[in-house]
């Protein structure tokens, strides 16, 4: 044989070496699986290379789609004449400073592009006490109908109310006013209270909705009811209603009557002081009993208390 052909044959060995790893592997004597495994891991980051050179296209495509997604979402605005619930979702950490910038108008705006949805969301203030005051009375007297006197049945009314008035202030302030970010978390909480922070003067869209009101009841009468006997559950359950009504419509005078003498004009500023300037204070809305108690006063309030 030739010189030059063992040289040759030497070269071309050497370049099958560089370009597959796996021949240069000392045979293993200790498991009959040990090599193969070995040739898959120095094989690995080369089919990985490979497969990255062979799906280039889409998984560019797909990076180039996010970083749209997130451009979009940092440049958008919302559209006041479309309806904005969801819209409001793609503000992402911009939302809360957007609620927070209230339109004052009486006239709120659309919400769906679906004329039943829309329909739902509006709620006459009158419609309250229409439906619920009722069944207030119809709770009040089945207690009564239980054996209770009319002073007992008044005495847990009464502490229906105080109840209503500590959940009204952990609803407004840990719920109401959650921070949120993600869009779905925007969307259920402009639709929530956000909407109302927007559009402090939208009439229409200021008290609670019957059947979501309805829907709510169900949960809280089996909280009422692990805590008070049969007879007992519907008179306390019945105060804590009629604190709701009272809550809603006060709520409703606050934002669109005009009172002239305390303690409904002290209410009033309370509560646009809350909507206006120091949103992240004042949470009562028929009192500022809890706000005193957990020390949510607004600054001015707090230092003529003290």
């Amino acid at each position: 044989m030739k010189l030059w052909d063992i040289s040759r044959k030497k070269r071309r060995k050497k370049l099958q070496t560089k370009t597959n790893p796996t021949k240069k592997l000392p045979h293993c004597h200790c498991h009959c699986h040990c090599n193969p495994l070995l040739r898959e891991i120095l094989l690995l980051p080369r089919r990985i290379g490979g497969f990255l050179l062979q799906h280039f296209s889409q998984i560019s495509r797909h990076c180039s789609w996010i970083l749209e997604m997130v451009a979009q979402e940092e440049e958008f605005t919302v559209d006041l004449n479309k309806p904005l619930v969801f819209q409001v979702g793609h503000l992402g950490d911009r939302y809360q400073e957007w609620v927070h910038q209230p339109i004052v108008s009486k006239e709120g705006p659309r919400f769906f592009g679906k004329d039943v949805l829309e329909f739902l969301t509006r709620t006459k203030w009158y419609a309250v006490p229409l439906i619920w005051l009722p069944v207030v009375c119809w709770l009040l007297t089945t207690s009564l109908r239980m054996g209770h006197s009319l002073s007992d049945v008044a005495l847990m009314a009464a502490l229906g109310i105080l109840i209503w008035t500590l959940v009204e202030y952990v609803l407004h302030r840990f719920l109401f006013h959650i921070n949120t970010k993600s869009y779905w978390a925007n969307t259920a909480h402009y639709l929530l209270h956000g909407c109302h922070h927007k559009h402090p003067m939208d009439g229409l869209r200021l008290v609670f909705p019957p059947a979501a009101t309805a829907i709510l009841c169900i949960p809280f009468w089996n909280l009422v009811g692990l805590f008070t006997t049969p007879s007992t559950t519907p008179a306390v359950f019945g105060g804590g209603l009629l604190g709701y009504v009272m809550y809603d419509c006060t709520h409703y005078y606050l934002h669109h009557g005009q009172p002239s003498h305390d303690p409904a004009k002290h209410l009033k500023k309370y509560h646009l002081n809350h909507h206006f300037r120091i949103q992240d204070k004042g949470f009562g809305i028929t009192s500022s009993l809890w706000d005193i108690v957990f020390g949510t006063l607004p600054p001015q309030i707090s230092a003529k208390k003290a």
